[in-house]
């Protein structure tokens, strides 16, 4: 009897793993809460991409809603969506956040293709990105005119999600 167990325990152990490992690729990244959501963006102090010495913190911020958008030179999905950024910037104001990369690249892509940013946040380091829970970019934020995030969409932001998503989400923000 206790052989049986010996045996069948390993297996029921393993069948247990690999149904969490199937449930866990069933989710969309896409809808992942983020722990942030209706929390303020937590503090910080970075140094202004396209002007080093200066210190950026919330007090920075748009007192209006707005985009917080994590993005990086090398991120293919981060230029795809690029030109959609350009002309959402046109309608709201959207702070960057350049994530885990070299400055002068992410200042030469920014020169190469528009700059639909209000603010550049150097996170070079990525801390910030820490404090806001990044799983990688592109990451988009709709924060309140409090900052206070409301929205968190992970991964390329296309026309659809904007207009299906977003663009309800920053109206019922500007009836507030």
């Amino acid at each position: 009897m206790k052989k049986k167990w010996l045996f069948f325990t390993p297996l029921l152990m393993l069948l247990g793993v690999c149904i969490l490992l199937i449930a866990g690729l069933n989710q969309d990244p896409k809808k992942i809460a983020s722990a942030l959501i209706d929390k303020p963006i937590p503090e910080f102090y970075q140094a202004n991409l396209f002007e080093p010495t200066q210190t950026l913190s919330l007090k920075d911020f748009p007192k209006t809603p707005f985009l917080l958008n994590v993005w990086g030179s090398w991120c293919g999905y981060c230029k795809e969506e690029h030109p959609l950024l350009m002309d959402i910037a046109k309608t709201i104001p959207i702070i960057g956040i350049d994530y885990r990369d070299n400055p002068q690249n992410g200042r030469e892509m920014l020169k190469r293709m528009g700059n639909p940013f209000l603010l550049t946040i150097d996170d070079s380091h990525g801390e910030l990105a820490m404090k806001l829970g990044v799983d990688g970019a592109p990451e988009t934020y709709l924060v309140d005119a409090h900052g206070i995030i409301r929205y968190r969409h992970s991964g390329l932001l296309d026309r659809e999600t904007w207009k299906n998503v977003f663009i309800p989400k920053i109206q019922q923000l500007m009836k507030k």
